[in-house]
């Protein structure tokens, strides 16, 4: 029997164009980080779009801040990096730094295993 992690990794489930991950917010600062995409900036927005982020959501759960990211790209890997690159990406992560628990800011990419189409 194959182990977890030869299984999550061989899948065929997995995709190159969907991506999940995990941050964590602290809870004390949760309303003013959920206000603040209220109206991210343009530039961010214009960024996420030319690096490919596509159907790009964010889901909290209030009782502890933890936040689920979910996009789409043609190529996953490549729009994680495009951002990455991206001349605004430093300022906002900056900005968004105050939010987060201590690593929390770092996303957690969680492996696809199942997919219904």
């Amino acid at each position: 029997m194959p182990d977890l992690t030869h299984l999550l990794a061989t899948t065929t489930a997995r995709s190159p164009h969907r991506c999940c991950f995990l941050l964590h917010v602290r809870t004390e600062k949760l309303t003013d980080y959920v206000a603040a995409h209220q109206d991210v900036w343009e530039e961010m927005r214009e960024a996420l779009t030319d690096a490919g982020w596509r159907n790009y959501s964010l889901f909290l759960r209030p009782e502890d801040g933890l936040v689920v990211g979910y996009f789409e790209a043609d190529d996953v890997d490549a729009a994680q990096c495009a951002i990455a690159r991206a001349a605004i990406s430093p300022r906002w992560e900056a900005a968004m730094a105050e939010y987060f628990t201590p690593g929390g800011a770092e996303k957690q990419v969680l492996p696809q295993y199942f997919h219904l189409a």
